[in-house]
Order: C-alpha cells, then sequence, then structure tokens
C-alpha cells in the first residue's frame, strides 16, 4: 500500500536515491548525503519541538510503497518564510505614464524585489518517482501536507504560498535568467538556483538591483515566460489551483514563474475535512475513496482507502487501511473526500 509519513533518519540511503532521480530538476532536494543529512535533522528535529506559534520549522514527507519496503516520493512544508532567510519575489505591476505634449499614454509594466512571502508557509519539494505516478499517487502526495497542516494548524500561520519551477528549454537554458539575472551573478540559471538552496539568499540581497526593472525592455522570449510554469509543472499549477491556490502577480527571481497563493483555512482539502472515530472494520468495499490520515505528529500516516460512515459520525475503515495507519477502534482519524 501506499502512503506518505514524515521521513526519518534511517531513510537517507532511498533519499538519496530519489534526490539523484530528481536531479537537476529539483534544487530544493540536492542529491548530496551530507545536505539531505541535514534536511531529516531539521524535520525530525521540528517534529520533537514544542510549538507555541510557527518560526523556522521545516517538516519532510515522503511516499513510501510498504509492499516494496521503499522510498518514491517527497513533499514539505516550510512553516513560516522569512525567518532565518529573506524570501524573494519579483510583484509585476503596471505603470502608466501620459506625455500632454504627444497626446500620448503608454502602459508598461514593471517587475518589483520584494519580501511579500515573508510570513507565510511554503509548501515545497513535490516529486514523484515516474513510475508511481499514476493511481492518483500525485494527488496523495501534494493534499497530504495540507492534512498535516489541518491536524497541526498551531504550527503554521494564516497564509500558504507554492513557488513553481519555470520556463526552460531541452538544454536547461531560462530565457527569464538569461535576461535578467546572469547580469548581476555572472552565474547559470541552474548554478544560482543550486546557490541558493544550498547556501540561503542573502546573495540576491547582496547582487540584485533594488529598483524596478522595465519588462519591456526585457528580450520577447523573456517577456512570454514570465508566470509561465514550466511544462511539466503544469500539472502541478492545475493541483493548486483545484485546491484554492491564486496568482497575484508574485513571480520568482530566477525563472519568472508564478508564486501562488492560498488561505490555510481555505484550502479545499482542509475545509472538507472531518474527524471521526473508527468503530470497526468495513466489510466490502465501497466505489467512494478518500484521502485518510492518523496519528499525532510523530507516527502521522496518510493513505488512500475506501471508508464508510456512520449516522453516529463514526467510521468503519478496511482492515488493510488500519494496518497501514497504524489505529484501531475509538482512534481518531480525520477524513476528506479524494
Amino acid at each position: 500500500m501506499i502512503i506518505v509519513r514524515p521521513v526519518q533518519p534511517q531513510d537517507i540511503d532511498n533519499l538519496l536515491e530519489i534526490a539523484r532521480a530528481a536531479y537537476p530538476g529539483m534544487t530544493t532536494l540536492p542529491p548530496d548525503r551530507e545536505t539531505l543529512t541535514r534536511k531529516i535533522q531539521r524535520s525530525t528535529q521540528s517534529i520533537a519541538k514544542q510549538v507555541a506559534e510557527p518560526e523556522s520549522e521545516v517538516y519532510l514527507l515522503v511516499m513510501e510503497d510498504t509492499v516494496n519496503d521503499k522510498l518514491v516520493g517527497t513533499a514539505s512544508i516550510i512553516a513560516k518564510l522569512g525567518i532565518d532567510d529573506q524570501f524573494y519575489s519579483y510583484k509585476l505591476n503596471k505603470q502608466t505614464q501620459y506625455s500632454r505634449q504627444l497626446n500620448k499614454k503608454m502602459t508598461v509594466e514593471t517587475l518589483h524585489l520584494t519580501n511579500h512571502f515573508e510570513g507565510f508557509a511554503e509548501v515545497a519539494t513535490l516529486y514523484l518517482t515516474e513510475d508511481y505516478r499514476i493511481n492518483g499517487n500525485g494527488k496523495l502526495l501534494a493534499r497530504s501536507r495540507y492534512l498535516f497542516m489541518a491536524e497541526f494548524r498551531e504550527r503554521f500561520p494564516d497564509k500558504v504560498m507554492a513557488d513553481l519551477r519555470g520556463y526552460f528549454d531541452a538544454q536547461g537554458r531560462s530565457p527569464f535568467w538569461e535576461a535578467l539575472g546572469r547580469h548581476f551573478f555572472d552565474m547559470s540559471y541552474s548554478e544560482a538556483d543550486l546557490y541558493g538552496a544550498l547556501n540561503g539568499n542573502q546573495f540576491i540581497a547582496d547582487l540584485m538591483p533594488k529598483h524596478p526593472i522595465y519588462v519591456n525592455l526585457l528580450p520577447d522570449e523573456a517577456k512570454a515566460v514570465i508566470g509561465r510554469p514550466n511544462d511539466q509543472g503544469r500539472p502541478a499549477l492545475t493541483m493548486l489551483e483545484n485546491e484554492g491556490f491564486k496568482f497575484n502577480g508574485q513571480i520568482d527571481i530566477f525563472d519568472g514563474a508564478p508564486s501562488v497563493d492560498a488561505n490555510i483555512n481555505e484550502l479545499n482539502t482542509i475545509r472538507n475535512s472531518k474527524k471521526a472515530k473508527i468503530k470497526g472494520v468495513m466489510s466490502g468495499k465501497n466505489n467512494l475513496e478518500y484521502l485518510v490520515c492518523a496519528g499525532d505528529i510523530h507516527s502521522f500516516r496518510v493513505c488512500i482507502t475506501s471508508l464508510q460512515e456512520d449516522a453516529d459520525g463514526s467510521v468503519l475503515l478496511p482492515q488493510s487501511a488500519m494496518d497501514v495507519l497504524k489505529v484501531a477502534r475509538k482512534d481518531t482519524i480525520r477524513f476528506t473526500s479524494f
């Protein structure tokens, strides 16, 4: 069965395999054992921490095939941006200027360097190995993060954002980066993105221009990709939009990708979820599938399963689901329609 759970120290070898498969597209999951070990440590420390209000915690979740005993995907949640490191994005604005002498009005778009998303949570590091991109596994992996936030709501702020991958060609070249970022950093797009993932973003504040960038001065190929996700990222954007995320004019400073955001309490997975006690084992099977999570923050698990609601508000679960979720009668679960 396929489940999602928090990462554990013994997952390092499996996680390194996933990182190698994801590289170079997933710079938040670099194929470096030392870096991944630090990420696991930070996640386990975040889970062990008593949290009164969100700070710099990071929670790394992994998808596990329990039959084959291997990890097949990752997803993470950053509790609050801007605590340890500033978070930068561009705000896409319009500016209108008028000349009475020429009787001409010109409207141009400008990019302003901002810290708009500081204080938001971020959902990130969504990656599923190719063989497992079936049977709704991608939705399970992505939406498990929202159930985690619902279960441990005090650990997160009011708003959440997601930063997608921007357009780049088959050679890994980003037209937006080539037109803008390269002039200030003297690095390739992939080098700058990886450097930021490993070392933080202070170099952006040090070298990026603080004045507005006029979009009409950029090459056409760069203008064409502003607010455009990479082709492989379009399904991820659709999932985010279906969840309630919206594009409000913020774009990624490296590749011009759209950054989307939402109120956490209004995310569809959270808003439509219910809590219930397990009454017993379900006999037979119905055609409806649900996302079900259970456990405290240390034993948190999510799976897709059928489920039967009783009139008294309790539920029946298949024995297989109870086994992988490690729950029994009278335990409490949270569930939402799949």
